[in-house]
């Protein structure tokens, strides 16, 4: 039995509501790691996209249909997310799909999606992944671009840093945050990739180094600098956001600076409600993807009132159409590319 199906019958069978109805039923996906290095990620998000589907329906459903969840595990591989999203496809009843959680994953799917017109809401941060334009692929998350130059004007403006070392994980980040330092007057004294061996004398004058890249690489590489006597204020994008920082880099970790699109909620009925079912906090993307599955569950009800029935061309219409949905993030439109349109940045420190 695949690992999707156990996911359904694990959800019916835990009393999802409307079980024994005869109201009609329409789906909704969800694809993330629940195997592998990041399956932590993966239980993190089901949580909560369960917990929006659950309160959906408990308030009765959208349009007078109950919503089940299909959850498909594509373990963070960019090889397995596009045969993961062509089951989604083939099920018809399967109306908009929540992942991908790696840039590489969604960027390998979202052709996918364009060809059989459903709905993707993804919560990654490279800017490729809107920029051909797909109609059926919005973005729940900040640009790349955005979070590099934001994350430049912090560490110069902010914290008074002038002499920057990047190592790149992600180019558009690096980029973005490269230029902006440099218009805002730093300099960059190293630019390189990130296998870089960390000699020390090779970032005696960086205050500041930037790394692009994810939480595991970005653990080993920041040990690997504390071990070699390196003390500069190490800062990285949203892909430091997460516990393998920590559990990977250990006290050498300790203090590092992220920038990212998802707030820290602590406490309102989401948090509440996250914590009866898990009995810890949520992490930032299972604040990101509660949004999105409230997101694409209004778009569905909409979608059904104006059609009488729901179809996958009136959900991606209704999710362009979206203004001003009230989200944990804050407010939520998108633009014509399906990017989210002023999204709020935050920096924050590690702390284990």
């Amino acid at each position: 039995m695949s690992l999707g199906v156990l996911f359904i019958l694990g959800w019916l069978l835990g009393g999802c509501a409307g079980l024994g109805s005869t109201r009609p039923v329409v789906k909704i996906g969800l694809v993330a790691p629940f195997e592998g290095l990041h399956r932590q990620l993966g239980y993190d998000v089901l949580y909560a996209v369960k917990l929006a589907v659950r309160e959906r329906n408990a308030a009765g459903g959208v349009s007078g249909y109950i919503v089940e969840l299909v959850a498909l595990d594509d373990s963070n591989d960019p090889a397995q997310s596009p045969l993961q999203t062509r089951k989604m496809i083939v099920d018809a009843d399967v109306m908009g799909v929540i992942g991908h959680f790696s840039n590489q994953a969604a960027l390998a799917a979202v052709d996918e999606y364009h060809r059989a017109g459903l709905a993707l809401i993804t919560p990654v941060a490279a800017d490729a992944v809107t920029e051909w334009g797909y109609p059926e692929v919005f973005r729940l998350y900040a640009r790349n671009g955005l979070l590099g130059k934001e994350a430049a004007r912090y560490a110069v403006e902010e914290l008074g840093m002038h002499r920057l070392a990047v190592l790149r994980g992600d180019d558009d980040l690096a980029d973005a945050f490269l230029q902006t330092a440099e218009q805002l007057g730093a300099t960059i004294v190293l630019d390189a990739d990130t296998d870089v061996t960390f000699h020390a004398s090779r970032f005696t004058s960086a205050e500041l180094i930037f790394f692009s890249g994810g939480a595991v690489e970005g653990a080993e590489l920041i040990a690997q600098a504390r071990g070699a006597g390196i003390e500069a204020i190490f800062m990285g994008g949203s892909g430091l956001d997460s516990p393998q920082l920590g559990q990977i880099g250990g006290e050498a970790v300790e203090g590092t600076l992220y920038i990212t699109a998802a707030p820290k909620v602590k406490s309102g009925d989401f948090v509440a409600g996250y914590r009866a079912s898990t009995g810890r906090l949520p992490g930032p993307q299972a604040i990101v993807a509660y949004d999105a599955t409230r997101v694409l569950l209004e778009a569905l009800a909409r979608a059904i009132e104006s059609q009488g029935s729901p179809t996958r061309a009136a959900v991606v219409a209704e999710l362009g159409a979206l203004q001003n949905y009230p989200g944990l993030i804050g407010s939520i439109t998108f633009d014509d590319n399906g990017d989210l349109v002023d999204p709020e940045t935050y920096v924050y420190r590690f702390d284990l």
